[in-house]
């Protein structure tokens, strides 16, 4: 609890020394006299960080920060006799400007609720910020301040003087909300020093045409728009904001100077002209930062759609291509797909004088395992006759469910010696598995298998599936559980029986 005590103070600290910073500097940059009036009051938008981080602390910082700006500003000539009177005065002072931190922090508080993160994201929503946050908070208090600098005799009693000062009050106040606002969730975020180091040089690219604004050709302060808006579109809303900061403290404290080609007229008609150009361009570069912010982020949504999306077709491309090309019962490649292979190995197999050989392996008595085990006990009997011999042959071989209960194997590189010696494997293999049927009544299956070797006078993979099939019948008609080839060997080729 200590050290979140501690954490709040430490906090409120900056926040009151960040507020007397703005307040001040806002009042040496250019005030309008009499009245003492800042031109764009910067301490408005310090506050409402204040409240809106510390709450009911931030509340106490604004108050006490005002009263320290304020109070030194009311002195005229002797303060002995008038103490008690500015003392109250600025006690006013920092009661309304308090109003005003805490009706702009309960209006962002609320659209926060109502908007949640689309708050800052959707350039529609700007409007509401720059109306509820900046604009109202300010209009209210502004009665305010006008009737108790009147009963202070701070400013002139005639009607003209009271609008202008009105309108000046209000346009300072509110342009200090709005610049610096849109500041806020970079500083819950703790990114704000990261955004003012990323736009740095863009920042610096802007004096040159205030110097040239100021000092050597009047009235072409519009060419640091091109700059602002390349700020607006690439770096969105903090840099914008930073942009904008410069520009009017500078503008202002050079005209006041007697710089540049607003200082030609009255004082406070040059200000009151500042005021509204700061104002504009605010409110074209936010919105434009924004709604290029709302871009991004949709052009990101858009290619992460495209990806999942993308994602989604080649999951699907690959599920057709796996249904295209596999047996759904035993999940080995395909009637089809098998013979595309095999084709490319006789090919191979020709091209190369290499070895090939080709394996047709028959269910022995499937129909009666369906009939009297039942077709779910028949479609695991296949599976696991898939199994086995994909354990029994080697990678470069393939073996494929060639339709109902028979199989074919491919076997590169491997002459009849040799593929009736994996044969022979399978054959084994399969006759000492127990099956289980759903009954829990145990059995046993056998295969009978035919080879053949590719013969040179071989064209195509049809001849050599005649011939292996042909040799397969032969082995049933041996008696079944057994192995023929299409080639008879000097040893009249294996031959089993059980």
């Amino acid at each position: 609890m200590n050290k979140v005590n501690n954490s709040s103070y430490l906090q409120a600290s900056i926040y009151l020394v960040l507020y007397v910073i703005a307040g001040e500097l806002s009042i040496q940059l250019g005030t309008i006299n009499p009245g003492n009036m800042a031109i764009i009051w910067l301490a408005s938008g310090i506050g409402l960080f204040a409240i809106l981080q510390l709450q009911r602390l931030g509340i106490v910082v604004v108050l006490l920060g005002s009263l320290i700006v304020n109070t030194p500003h009311l002195f005229r000539g002797d303060w002995h006799p008038q103490i008690s009177q500015i003392l109250l005065s600025a006690m006013i002072f920092s009661c309304i400007d308090t109003l005003q931190s805490i009706l702009a922090a309960k209006s962002y508080l609320y659209l926060e609720k109502t908007h949640k993160k689309s708050m800052w994201t959707q350039p529609s929503l700007l409007p509401k910020i720059w109306l509820h946050v900046c604009l109202i908070p300010a209009l209210i208090t502004m009665p305010l301040f006008i009737i108790l600098m009147l009963s202070r005799g701070l400013i002139p009693s005639d009607f003209f003087s009271i609008i202008l000062r009105a309108t000046i009050l209000l346009l300072a106040d509110t342009s200090g909300l709005l610049m610096l606002t849109p500041l806020y969730p970079y500083i819950r975020a703790g990114t704000l020093f990261k955004e003012f180091c990323r736009a740095f040089w863009y920042l610096v690219a802007i004096l040159p045409p205030i110097y040239i604004n100021f000092f050597i050709l009047d009235h072409v302060l519009a060419l640091t728009m091109p700059i602002m808006i390349i700020i607006a579109v690439k770096l969105r809303m903090a840099a914008t904001n930073f942009g904008l900061l410069i520009i009017t403290q500078l503008g202002v404290i050079l005209t006041v100077q007697g710089h540049g080609g607003w200082a030609e007229h009255h004082l406070v008609t040059s200000l009151f002209q500042i005021q509204i150009f700061v104002f504009s361009i605010t409110l074209a570069l936010q919105y434009l930062a924004q709604a290029q912010a709302q871009i991004s982020q949709h052009r990101e949504e858009l290619e992460f759609e495209v990806q999942l999306r993308t994602e989604s077709l080649a999951a699907l491309n690959a599920e057709l291509t796996t249904l295209a090309t596999t047996d759904e019962l035993t999940r080995l490649p395909n009637r089809r797909e098998w013979q595309l292979k095999a084709s490319q190995a006789i090919l191979q197999a020709r091209r190369y004088e290499q070895a090939l050989s080709i394996v047709m392996i028959d269910v022995d008595h499937f129909k009666h395992v369906n009939d009297h085990y039942g077709h779910l006990t028949g479609d695991l009997v296949l599976k696991t006759i898939a199994t086995i011999c994909q354990q029994n042959i080697r990678g470069p071989d393939s073996v494929a469910r060639w339709g109902g209960e028979e199989f074919v194997i491919l076997l590169p590189e491997t002459d009849q010696t040799q593929a009736i010696i994996v044969a022979e494997k399978i054959r084994q293999a399969v006759a000492q598995f127990q099956h289980s049927s759903l009954g829990h009544e145990t059995f046993n299956v056998t295969v009978s298998l035919g080879i053949t070797p590719l013969l040179a006078g071989d064209i195509t993979l049809d001849e050599l599936l005649s011939r292996a099939d042909q040799a397969m019948y032969h082995a049933k008609e041996a008696g079944r559980n057994c192995i023929r080839s299409s080639q008879a060997l000097s040893s009249n080729y294996l031959q089993h029986k059980t």
